[in-house]
């Protein structure tokens, strides 16, 4: 009889390069941990390199120069790689007693042309055509399907950078620059896509979930003035979403009751559709929220979805709003996402109900005149 051979434990692998050559082999002699952090939006893709040092070598020979760029990649042996792209090196932090460097990089890509502070007005325009003048204007390529929302007047005081970002957070869009890309993504697009992965929650570590209905509205109403005939049109959109496993036991509600009323007046009827239908979906994902930690996988990365199973009336659809992949000289490899739930297990009220199905939320639009 053949002696049994133990099951073999994967590896993960990184490759590490420095200024076009390649530091791996360096690097992983005195490597503690490496840490990518890679966000939906708002923020910039991040790297920190954690090194020990008691020989000295990273404060002196080896000691990294501002600016220079990190590029790296992460997976398993014996599978392919994921490019997670190009960093630039920001700081470089030293810690002693242990000695020990660490290297923090950020995204390539956030110019000083991005952070300067720019005084321009936009009239008669779209949504998709301001993000395109700025990615032009800025030597950028601009990713993302982007809807032709029209937009009658807006004022930029601020840099392209803060202008986009407050831009997309307006309609529900994820936006960031990396590389010689302009990133900027309907949120509401990426929530169609299909998972990545089906995640099983006892093989998970660190799991905070936490559902409320107290931040769901019922509605959400933005008004505009239409100069023309002198009156005040509030456009309502009802929240019809199924972003919700379990209702109220006594109410059987699925939101707080409330309707929830904009502060920002729209130039436009369209703007004003636009911005009800980007505040409910926000108000929809924020219903369920949460982290956990699992094994490392490349492809668990921001705006990609994830299925969450045997979690119950929890489990259900969750897209990625955060990812963190760490690698460590004692842990291996694992992820830490930050999620919002997208569709959630819905069963029948009946009690012949056996099996949950996965539904996405939906809206109804309605339109009145507020005298």
């Amino acid at each position: 009889m053949d002696a049994m051979t133990p099951k073999q434990v994967p590896e993960a692998r990184f490759v590490l390069t420095y200024q076009q050559s390649n530091i791996t082999r360096n690097v992983s002699q005195h490597l503690l941990s490496l840490t990518y952090s890679d966000f939906l939006t708002g923020e910039a893709d991040s790297l920190e390199v954690e090194l020990e040092d008691t020989e000295g070598k990273w404060r002196d020979a080896w000691y990294p120069g501002h600016g220079d760029t990190l590029s790296l990649a992460i997976g398993w042996e014996g599978e392919s790689l994921r490019t997670l792209g190009r960093f630039e090196i920001d700081e470089v932090e030293l810690n002693c007693p242990p000695s020990t460097i660490t290297i923090h990089a950020l995204a390539t890509g956030i110019k000083a042309s991005l952070r300067t502070t720019e005084h321009r007005a936009y009239e008669s325009t779209t949504l998709d055509a301001i993000a395109k003048q700025v990615a032009d204007r800025q030597g950028l390529e601009l990713i993302g399907s982007i809807e032709p929302i029209k937009l009658d007047r807006l004022t930029q005081q601020e840099s392209d950078l803060t202008f986009l970002r407050n831009l997309a957070g307006e309609y529900d869009y994820a936006f960031k620059v990396t590389g010689t890309r302009m990133v900027f993504h309907a949120i509401s697009e990426l929530a169609k896509g299909s998972p990545v992965a089906t995640q099983v929650l006892q093989d998970l570590a660190s799991v905070r979930l936490r559902d409320t209905i107290k931040s769901v509205p019922q509605a959400v109403e933005v008004k505009h003035k239409e100069p023309a005939k002198k009156q005040l049109i509030a456009y309502k959109i009802d929240n019809e979403g199924k972003t919700v496993a379990v209702p109220s036991s006594v109410s059987k509600a699925t939101t707080s009751g409330d309707t929830k009323k904009s502060r920002k007046r729209s130039a436009s009827a369209e703007e004003s559709k636009a911005k009800a239908k980007a505040e409910l979906a926000k108000a929809n994902r924020e219903r369920t929220t949460g982290s956990w930690t699992a094994m490392g996988r490349p492809n668990l990365v921001s705006g990609k979805i994830v299925t969450l199973a045997a979690a119950g009336m929890l489990g259900g659809n969750y897209l990625i709003m955060s990812a963190q992949h760490r690698m460590t000289r004692s842990g291996g490899y694992t992820v830490d996402q930050s999620v919002c739930r997208i569709s959630a297990p819905s069963i029948s009220m009946t009690q012949d109900s056996t099996k949950p199905d996965l539904a996405l939320s939906t809206y109804g639009i309605q339109r009145e005149v507020v005298a």
